[in-house]
């Protein structure tokens, strides 16, 4: 007995250590697949650093250029990575032919959660079903990002991790004065919008689905948003729009205190319910529309429109939230406006105007904050500095001075609107102090504006240096703005200016100080939507307000042009 109790107990180690002993095949694939698993952490850890580099330096607005070396890197050491994901995919059903997946498992933990760049997010610790199920949870917190650049061009975010996005970067740096700004952000496609009602309180379970936003950036507000949305069952279509502009400098702060109203709605295919169950409905702004500066780009972008998503069939039927990164280009050409005029009066008549004309001026935003919740409404929204130069003929450059009777042996300026009528040089500083418009729909807009004018007119002296005849003017006037379309308009500007004579001259008496009633009326136009090739026609009217037959007035063509400022390139040694 106790014989055959010893052979059992030699038995059972013997088919234990059988069990547990691993077989040739088994050996192999140890051999490989942890080489491998070696390898993949290594690569793993080293692509999670690059990806946070690169998401770092997309938060803190890093020049698109060193953006894209990054990316570059990041893509690469991906694409290392998907090789070896491949290889495990490979070397792992080879050996399941005859070794357990258990076993195999243990040599190579599955990754959870993959995404190869070119496939869908894998689970490999899930099954087909729950892969499928944990994809839809996750929509709605995934965002698709794109990348708004040059003249309202659109592109997946994507494409700037593989070589396409050389062709994309060279028109970008083309201008070589690209800043990211910031980024406005979108619902997913048929998203739910709450809806809430005239005392802006949510209505429980009354949704709207989201299907596409339209908005104009002016003057630094966000100025017109038109907002379309559907019910679930895609038969309505429900138009919301916005009553005033909301300031970009404070849009995610008031964006979330402003609502958009129902304004119509549409009925779709085959629908006959014509009862709208939105009516005296409204819409948060901050829920159709998201906008956040980056630190320290919280600037003023150039006026122009936007819809997104944009129709690309991809970007339209995209589930997740849209991101789209605003560039803007700050090259000086595009911030400061050059215009260049000719006076027909100065060329084909005797009249002292300029020959030739070019002026300088660009917008400085100090305060575009709407204060008015019925009305587009600003106080001192911008200021504009300006330097005006005129190429006058010599024949007709020097101001005409005459004998002064109540003060023999001295000369004294006959026409005192003569100093105004010959200037060289006029500089100064435009500021609106006051901005209003009825609707913002309207297109006419008032704004009361302050101007300081300094001026600068030459004496002629004969067989002696010319002398400069300085003189300061001081206006209100009020601007009415027409535009008969986005691209075509009329600005009148009727102002009072008083102008106080700055001179101190041996040989002649300065002129007394002068009113002057100044009117200036102006068509442009630019073709498409780039202003860089505006014309103008310009009628200017000046009259002294103590003497009404003391007066005069130029007529001007005028031009937008470029100068050639945009093409630096740093050269390495």
């Amino acid at each position: 007995m106790k014989t055959i109790t010893n052979l059992i107990i030699v038995l059972v180690c013997c088919c234990s250590y059988a069990q547990n002993k691993e077989t040739p095949e088994e050996k192999a694939a140890k051999k490989e697949l942890t080489a491998l698993y070696q390898d993949f952490s290594y690569t793993k850890g080293l692509l999670e650093l690059e990806s946070k580099k690169l998401r770092d330096m997309n938060s803190a607005g890093k020049p698109l250029a060193d953006i894209e070396v990054q990316a570059k890197k990041e893509r690469g050491i991906k694409k290392e990575l998907d090789g070896l994901y491949k290889q495990y995919e490979t070397v792992k059903a080879y050996h399941l032919r005859k070794v357990s997946e258990k076993k195999l498992n243990q040599y190579f933990p599955p990754p959870a959660n993959y995404k190869p760049l070119d496939g869908e997010q894998v689970d490999e610790s899930k099954s087909a079903e729950e892969n499928e199920t944990s994809s839809k949870d996750t929509v709605e917190t995934e965002k698709a990002v794109y990348i708004m650049y040059g003249d309202k061009k659109i592109a997946d975010e994507s494409i700037f991790k593989n070589r396409e996005a050389e062709t994309v970067f060279k028109e970008i740096l083309s201008v070589k004065s690209e800043t990211c700004l910031g980024n406005f952000e979108i619902p997913g496609h048929k998203q739910k919008i709450q809806l809430y009602d005239v005392s802006y309180d949510a209505v429980a379970n009354q949704f709207v689905c989201f299907k596409q936003v339209k908005f104009s950036i002016r003057d630094g507000n966000i100025y017109d948003i038109r907002v379309t949305v559907t019910n679930s069952e895609q038969t309505k279509e429900y138009y919301f729009e916005n009553r005033v502009p909301i300031s970009m400098l404070n849009y995610p702060r008031e964006a979330k205190r402003n609502f958009l109203s129902h304004r119509s709605t549409l009925l779709m295919g085959d629908s006959l319910n014509g009862k709208d169950e939105v009516k005296n409905s409204y819409i948060r702004i901050s829920d159709v529309l998201t906008y956040l500066p980056n630190p320290g780009n919280n600037f003023v972008p150039d006026d122009v429109e936007y819809t997104f998503p944009t129709g690309l069939e991809k970007e339209v039927n995209e589930e997740k939230r849209r991101l789209y990164l605003l560039n803007q280009d700050t090259n000086l050409q595009n911030v400061m406006e050059l215009r260049t005029y000719t006076d027909f009066l100065g060329l084909f008549d005797d009249t002292p105007n300029g020959i030739m004309q070019i002026e300088g001026k660009a917008d400085f935003f100090v305060v575009p904050f709407q204060v008015g919740r019925l009305h587009p409404m600003n106080f001192f929204k911008k200021v504009s500095p300006y330097v005006h130069y005129t190429r006058l003929d010599d024949d007709h450059k020097g101001l005409t001075l005459i004998d002064n009777p109540s003060l023999p042996g001295t000369q004294m300026i006959g026409r005192p609107l003569e100093i105004i009528e010959k200037s060289y040089l006029d500089m100064g500083a435009v500021l609106d102090v006051f901005s209003f418009s009825f609707i913002k729909e309207s297109p006419f807009n008032i704004n009361l504006y302050y101007a300081l004018r300094y001026q600068i007119a030459t004496i002629d002296r004969e067989n002696e240096e010319n002398l400069n005849f300085k003189t300061l003017g001081h206006a209100a006037g009020v601007r009415f703005e027409f535009k008969r379309f986005n691209n075509f308009g009329f600005n009148f500007s009727p102002e009072f200016a008083y102008y106080n004579h700055m001179n101190k001259i041996d040989f002649m008496e300065n002129p007394k100080n002068i009113w002057v009633f100044r009117n200036e009326a102006e068509i442009f136009y630019y073709p498409g939507e780039s202003k860089k090739q505006s014309v103008f026609l310009r009628l200017r009217t000046f009259m002294d307000v103590s003497d009404s037959e003391d007066s005069f007035f130029q007529l001007q063509f005028g031009y937008r042009f470029s100068i050639g400022l945009g093409s630096v390139k740093g050269k390495g040694l």
